[in-house]
């Protein structure tokens, strides 16, 4: 009996580091992305992403869900969701793109990985590379309808 239960223990204990091994980034990496107003209804909101899955979402105005929302990432999609920051080379994204056009809002996109950090504003005319990385992390809040009712509304 004595063995069985170290056994059980030992698969437990095993299990339970081979799952803190599947994020492949630190805790302390971050994919952030605010959006701003505009003239109209354009949702208001932050969102955080680290490493580890966790993801903390302020809904300010015009979303489904206003105030803080927290949930977990699987680490695949933690994975998923930085790998294609770091395919995309957003290091080589410029700091801002903008025109002289009115009633737009802002989207703000930053990464910090590996001591690295960059922030990319985003009024108008970025690149369609850009662009996708948004909509993938648009895509993490609206999963729990937090910004528009769900992911297929």
């Amino acid at each position: 009996m004595k063995n069985l239960l170290l056994l059980v223990a030992f698969l437990l204990f095993t299990a339970a580091e081979c799952s803190k091994k599947k994020y492949r980034f630190p805790a302390d990496a971050t994919i952030e992305m605010s959006k701003t107003g505009c003239y109209g209804r354009c949702p208001i909101y932050d969102i955080k992403i680290d490493g580890k899955g966790n993801v903390f979402f302020s809904g300010k105005r015009f979303v489904n869900k206003e105030g803080e929302r927290k949930k977990q990432l699987s680490a695949e999609a933690t994975n998923n969701l930085f790998k294609a920051f770091i395919d995309s080379n957003f290091w080589n994204f410029e700091d801002e793109y903008t025109e002289n056009v009115s009633d737009l809002p802002t989207t703000y996109l930053s990464l910090s990985n590996g001591g690295k950090s960059k922030k990319v504003t985003d009024y108008y005319g970025a690149p369609d590379a850009l662009k996708r990385l948004e909509k993938l992390v648009e895509n993490v809040a609206n999963s729990d309808g937090w910004v528009r009712g769900g992911v297929n509304q």
